[in-house]
């Protein structure tokens, strides 16, 4: 289109940064890193990129404008305010508490992130005194907004300590004027109406892992002693007709593991969320960890296996729109935040630097912490490379010592796409993330390999899902709603 030599005499001051792609055969993408985006046509894109603006059309001209790819008179404000928006969780510190209450469960996941002890296992479990220290150094962060989440492996084995650290940081919240929030992670099957009144009388966001229907489901989780699809999904529909019935616009989160079983059944799987009133699915693909990693050879997939999968889900959601049946794809969803109101999402999988340590911390059973709870689960695998600190009796002593640290500082730099090769390169580098426990895993480096990155072809499959279908108002509504609509529920990451 044009030689280097030529681009080497241009010059212009009009135009700032940005990163571009050929989308399709008329057309391409550009991005800029306040995650504007714009598609030029190719006579557009010539004219654009050897800067003679003047053979752009009054439209056009004024759309790179406003977005910031032309620099005018109110660029640097524009371009600050954009800068301070995109980086607003920058100025927050550790809000996002994962504790493991236990590491015993009376399921035997096949796809399973680390090891697990069995029910009657003694000393798996957190002690109120370690809880108490957890929760002092919790509230020494310097962050108004705190969220706690219970998980990993069944918090509910553990509620008389889970019931101890609620009542305990309900109080030092309301003196230390905190915004407190609590989440719940759990099966199911040792739930029960005295239980589930405590959750609803305190607030606790739930949410559970739904494997489609009965027979993947239980093949996927075993459970030993009863039928682990019928028990989660007698409580999604108690729960949610109780949250109705109180007129509660709520609902009790579910997440997908996408195992191999999976791939054929997209249909069945979301007409099983249908069913179940709930309004939202999260398609999430196997991490390889633990037993899943022991089982990749009859649960796992290829990424372009999956991105079939995912497509396949996505048109029949489209579908089902179409007939009024609304169900928001989560994945999407995190993507579309970005795109479409240039804000962060506050979903850490999905955020450069991944803010391990800064943003999210992950609290142990024995009060060992980590940088998150991937990290954490390293720790079951016989490798302390993600760990930080442990619970000390000074909470001082305890956050600044996880949050200066030497595994903190290199998630950060092994996390930041801005510096990483490849990634730095891409069109989509504004909206994507790296993994550096899972580039750990793969590759045993925290830094990632652009070329080795199967992940990234998910995330780019995403992308260009959005992208391919941006335009056409038929799917803008849907998107439209799906970001507006899921900015009143919590559990929709």
């Amino acid at each position: 289109m044009i030689n280097y030599d030529s681009i080497k005499k241009l010059k212009s001051e009009k135009i700032w940064f940005f990163r571009f792609k050929k989308f399709d055969e008329n057309r391409y993408l550009i991005t800029n890193d306040i995650w504007y985006f714009c598609f030029l046509l190719n006579a557009d894109f010539l004219n654009f990129i050897t800067w003679k603006l003047n053979k752009i059309s009054k439209e056009k001209y004024d759309e790179l404008s406003r977005k910031l790819f032309i620099k005018n008179d109110w660029f640097k404000k524009e371009n600050a305010v954009g800068w301070k928006q995109k980086s607003s969780f920058l100025q927050y510190w550790p809000s996002l508490h994962i504790i493991v209450l236990t590491l015993r469960c009376n399921h035997a996941c096949k796809y399973c992130h680390a090891y697990v002890s069995n029910e009657k296992a003694q000393g798996k479990d957190m002690t109120v005194e370690i809880a108490r220290k957890v929760v002092d150094t919790i509230f020494y962060t310097t962050s108004n907004q705190i969220t706690i989440e219970f998980q990993w492996w069944e918090p509910l084995l553990n509620f008389d300590v889970l019931k101890f650290i609620v009542e305990y940081a309900k109080l030092k919240a309301h003196h230390l004027k905190k915004d407190l929030n609590f989440a719940l992670v759990s099966n199911m099957s040792l739930m029960t109406e005295e239980k589930f009144q405590y959750i609803l009388e305190n607030n606790i966001w739930l949410s559970t892992s739904l494997d489609w229907d009965e027979e993947t489901h239980n093949f996927n989780r075993t459970f030993n002693k009863g039928n682990s699809y019928e028990k989660v999904t007698y409580w999604i529909r108690r729960i949610n007709d109780e949250y109705k019935k109180r007129g509660m616009q709520n609902r009790i989160g579910a997440l997908t593991t996408v195992t191999r079983k999976t791939l054929p059944k997209y249909k069945e799987l979301i007409d099983t969320y249908v069913g179940l009133w709930l309004n939202s699915i999260f398609l999430r693909p196997l991490n390889p960890y633990w037993f899943a990693s022991k089982n990749m050879d009859t649960l796992g997939y290829s990424p372009e296996e999956f991105n079939e999968f995912y497509n396949n889900c996505l048109k029949y959601i489209y579908e089902l729109h179409e007939r009024w049946i609304y169900l928001r794809e989560s994945l999407t969803t995190i993507y579309l935040q970005k795109v479409l109101k240039n804000t962060d999402p506050n979903f850490l999988d999905e955020r450069s630097p991944c803010w391990a340590t800064i943003w999210q911390v992950a609290y142990n059973y024995n009060g060992n912490i980590y940088t998150c709870d991937e990290g954490r689960m390293f720790s079951e695998m016989w490798d302390e490379s993600f760990y930080v600190w442990s619970i000390e009796k000074d909470e001082k002593t305890n956050y600044v010592n996880m949050i200066d640290n030497d595994t903190t500082k290199t998630m950060i730099k092994a996390s930041i796409t801005d510096s990483l090769p490849g990634y730095n390169d891409s069109v989509y580098k504004v909206y994507i993330w790296v993994c550096p426990v899972h580039n750990y895993k793969h590759h045993g480096n925290v830094f990632p390999n652009y070329s080795l990155d199967n992940r990234i072809k998910i995330s780019y499959n995403v992308l260009d899902n959005i992208f391919i279908n941006i335009e056409n108002p038929k799917y803008f509504d849907i998107y439209k709603n799906w970001v507006w609509q899921g900015d009143d529920n919590k559990n929709c990451f």
